[in-house]
């Protein structure tokens, strides 16, 4: 699937998870072409930090 529809199932913006990505929290996943291809797998990890965020975690 495409980050447009992580983003959509996760409720965090393309750009949010493009950050996570870049700083460690979610690994990036392969890419098909010149697209990443996320899995199902790659849906929980975002939706976990942003619940966590809500809460009052940080990043760190």
């Amino acid at each position: 699937m495409k980050i447009g529809e992580v983003a959509k199932l996760t409720g965090c913006n393309i750009e949010t998870i493009r950050y996570y990505e870049r700083i460690g929290v979610i690994s990036s996943p392969p890419r098909k072409g010149a697209y990443r291809d996320y899995g199902s797998e790659d849906v929980e990890r975002p939706r976990f930090v942003r619940r966590a965020r809500e809460l009052g975690f940080s990043l760190e």
